[in-house]
């Protein structure tokens, strides 16, 4: 029997696929103007008004939630996967906290979660439906924004911030206060995650020795002008992805053991480290990080009052003192500074060991769907992973929204640079 016969339909041209209308054209060119300018305008955004991230979050949620409804392919984002219900629930969880939390921000909290958990979700589908060529498109307007982003913020630290000073009408006495602050310290953090889809973009786009320059040569001109964390988020990148290189399978199982070390562990490690060992008065550690180490053992006795659900959700920015004092800088009225500065501290503090669980089981599901990418893509994406974790355990409170939007605009854009020069439609490689 012809091997034709077997399909009835292989004799029979495929029909035409039906021509939008003039309305529907329209819709598709602003969908497709509003794709360009977000992926072009993210390095830039990064690097001038790091606090602007969240505005770009929504932008591309709206956005990716217009596409997929312009594709009929809602259906994609309604599934009950596993990360879904991994999320979901914790998301559950964060709103009950909210009857208990000190803080006033904590709704807003949960709805800010909720906003980058969504965009996410729909970005990522949107961007694994999208045509080649359109990926292709945004990843070049990616890296033309993430260039002019990284030269940007390399001549403003070179010139002590001009443009940043203009705009926020900084005096010059107040320019030390600046350079040591937390305005270099937030690009230099997001664009050290960006550098990793933009370093798979390029390797995707066929020039592979040029795609490990990248973090290397931000490393090397940006980094030792602003922030410790971000300098270390860059170096466990750099090693990830030498490792993943290797051996992207023993990588990713490490890195699953040390996930689930660091939610098993972090408590006792800080009680031990500001306690019996005494390092936040350790003159091996520098002042920073003294000060860290304080704060953990702090955020640390406090999450043992409430272990099982914790303080509720966002409340590390309004638990009463009850008396403690910070021997490095007291900050309003509380001896943590608005955060732990260790995002597994701050989900036992407040979510307890249920959410540091949901939690735990969320960054595993993301670890296992690494594997699901191509094998020349998993490398980027475990280093991405590795810079994440190593600034999320020494940076920034974890529900800040430009510090979540930040996470996402990495994964997006990552998620994008995989889709260059795949087939079209292609869903998971």
């Amino acid at each position: 029997m012809p091997v034709e016969s077997l399909d009835a339909t292989a004799s029979r041209p495929a029909s035409p696929a039906p021509r939008p209308s003039p309305a529907g054209r329209g819709v598709d060119a602003v969908l497709h103007g509003v794709a360009g300018a977000a992926a072009l305008v993210l390095g830039p955004l990064a690097a001038l008004a790091p606090r602007g991230l969240p505005v770009w979050a929504i932008l591309v949620l709206v956005l990716s939630l217009a596409g997929l409804a312009r594709r009929g392919a809602f259906g994609r984002i309604l599934r009950l996967t596993p990360p879904v219900a991994a999320v979901g629930a914790f998301l559950l969880l964060a709103l009950a906290s909210t009857l208990w939390s000190p803080s006033d921000r904590a709704l807003a909290t949960v709805l800010e979660i909720g906003y980058i958990a969504l965009g996410a979700l729909a970005g990522g589908a949107w961007i694994a439906g999208l045509p080649t060529a359109d990926a292709q498109r945004l990843a070049g307007l990616f890296l033309a924004g993430g260039l002019a982003g990284g030269l940007l913020f390399a001549v403003e630290a070179a010139l002590d911030f001009p443009l940043n000073r203009w705009w926020n009408s900084v005096p010059d006495d107040q320019l030390p206060n600046l350079l040591n602050g937390n305005v270099p310290k937030r690009t230099a953090a997001l664009l050290c995650l960006l550098i990793w889809p933009a370093a798979l973009a390029v390797d995707r786009f066929g020039r592979k020795a040029l795609a490990l320059l990248v973090p290397v040569g931000y490393a090397l001109a940006c980094l030792p002008l602003t922030s410790r964390s971000a300098m270390l988020g860059i170096a466990a990148g750099l090693v990830t992805l030498a490792a993943a290189r290797a051996s992207a399978k023993w990588t990713r199982r490490l890195f699953s053991a040390a996930v689930t070390a660091a939610f098993l562990l972090v408590l006792p490690a800080a009680l031990l480290f500001s306690g019996p060992l005494d390092l936040d008065h350790s003159g091996l550690l520098f002042r920073s990080a003294q000060h860290r180490v304080e704060i953990w053992g702090h955020a640390a006795d406090r999450a043992l009052r409430t272990p099982v659900f914790g303080q509720g959700i966002d409340a590390s920015r309004s638990l009463p003192p009850e008396g403690a004092v910070s021997e490095f800088s007291p900050i309003g009225d509380s001896l943590l500074p608005l955060h732990p500065h260790n995002a597994f501290l701050q989900l036992w503090l407040e979510t307890g060991a249920v959410g540091a669980a949901l939690a735990l089981a969320a960054m595993l599901l993301l670890l296992t769907a690494t594997a699901r990418l191509e094998r020349r893509d998993q490398p980027f994406a475990l280093a991405l992973f590795a810079t994440a974790m190593a600034m999320g355990s020494t940076a920034y409170g974890i529900w800040q929204p430009w510090w979540m939007a930040g996470f996402l605009s990495a994964a997006l854009m990552l998620r994008l640079a995989t889709r260059i020069g795949a087939p079209i439609g292609n869903k998971t490689r």
